[in-house]
């Protein structure tokens, strides 16, 4: 039942961000400036009307669930793509028509795109001969590529094959950064490494663009990925800018239902505003009710209740507190997973459980209450008509 809200829920919504036409209107320091830019595959509109300014020096990650066109939105700065409509600036220029090998861009794919024939060196060598550099300072520019990914300087005469998936992936990142380009493409680069691997890569990724302040644009649908690395993310879903913002404020602020159910662990609950007062609402979910801001919903209106997973308290006194039967239980040392069923409401809720040392435990088939303050949870106004079709 909750999978048909939440696809009922997903089709109230529309584009949240403003487009803009005018580039005129974007900071001086912006490098790159997708703007209303649009890809069709015959009657599929992979990309549709997506306008983001790209700062200097910044990490922009794009995020999205598979097909969401997040990845054909990459090969459009790219450029392996064309755009339908709209353009591509770098540097303040046109790069629609351009070749990639004209775009400045270093890549770094999930699939590391290494040639197996050849050694570490001559990999991260190849970008700079294909420039004509001089030899010398090949020699140069490999070194210092391979200090800056933290690859012994005995590593360059290996074949590449005898690396590991973690050396692999910095080499790769050495040779997509060593003629030090404009811009650095990352298309789910740690996609293919184990959970270590990743979150070590992750860090190391991080320090990277600390060190050599590129400006990096980078795809993925892992959401832990972007809020680790990201100073700004941009949700993309259908082709469609869902939200552009720096990633605290995604996370505390997601503008829109499927922004507040993507990003984090949490439970949408469709409802209909039933009382009001001055500060308090209430909304009728199947037979309960549940309280929220008064500010954020108008009288009689269709809404949807998200509550993230960590926001729900298990056998505290809460604003909203509801008997539910645990259905799973998942103890990971610091924290108990749930799933529980609220029968008044027909549905399950997910519940991240937090608590002390000396914290009950429950099994499965236990009773347990659980429960949220009002300020706890996003409440979106169906009937509103601002930007995505809600407000909270």
């Amino acid at each position: 039942m909750m999978d048909q809200q939440f696809d009922d829920t997903m089709n109230q919504s529309d584009k949240t961000m403003n487009q803009s036409d005018d580039t005129t209107d974007e900071p001086t320091n912006t490098v790159v400036h997708i703007d209303g830019v649009t890809k069709e595959y015959g009657q599929l509109r992979a990309v549709d009307d997506v306008s983001i300014p790209i700062e200097d020096g910044e990490f922009l990650t794009i995020l999205g669930p598979s097909g969401a066109g997040k990845t054909t939105l990459l090969h459009l700065i790219a450029g392996f793509e064309e755009p339908t409509d709209g353009e591509i600036y770098i540097d303040g220029q046109a790069v629609s028509d351009e070749p990639p090998y004209e775009r400045d861009i270093g890549l770094v794919f999930q699939s590391h795109a290494l040639f197996p024939h050849m050694t570490v060196k001559q990999n991260i060598a190849f970008p700079l001969k294909m420039r004509r550099e001089n030899v010398t300072d090949i020699d140069d520019q490999v070194a210092e590529a391979l200090e800056l990914v933290r690859l012994p300087k005995d590593y360059a005469d290996k074949p590449v094959d005898d690396l590991s998936g973690g050396q692999q992936q910095r080499v790769a990142f050495a040779r997509a950064i060593v003629y030090e380009p404009t811009l650095l493409l990352l298309d789910e680069p740690l996609s293919s490494l184990d959970k270590k691997l990743r979150e070590e890569m992750r860090s190391e990724l991080a320090r990277i663009h600390e060190e050599t302040e590129l400006t990096i644009v980078h795809v993925t649908h892992n959401q832990t990925e972007a809020l680790s690395m990201a100073d700004r993310i941009a949700v993309i879903r259908d082709g469609g800018l869902e939200q552009l913002d720096e990633t605290q404020n995604l996370y505390s602020d997601p503008k829109t239902p499927f922004v507040a159910d993507f990003i984090g662990n949490t439970t949408l609950l469709n409802g209909t505003v039933s009382n009001m007062n001055d500060e308090i609402a209430t909304v009728s979910v199947g037979s309960e009710t549940i309280k929220v801001p008064s500010t954020a919903v108008t009288s009689d209106s269709d809404v949807v209740v998200a509550i993230r997973a960590e926001q729900i308290e298990t056998d505290a006194s809460t604003d909203n507190t509801y008997e539910s039967i645990v259905k799973q239980v998942s103890f990971e040392g610091d924290r108990t997973q749930y799933h529980v069923e609220i029968p008044a409401f027909d549905t399950t809720l997910r519940v991240i459980d937090q608590g002390s040392d000396d914290h009950v435990v429950h099994s499965r088939g236990d009773e347990m209450s659980v429960g949220w303050d009002v300020g706890d949870a996003f409440v979106y106004d169906k009937t509103r008509t601002e930007p995505g079709g809600f407000s909270h």
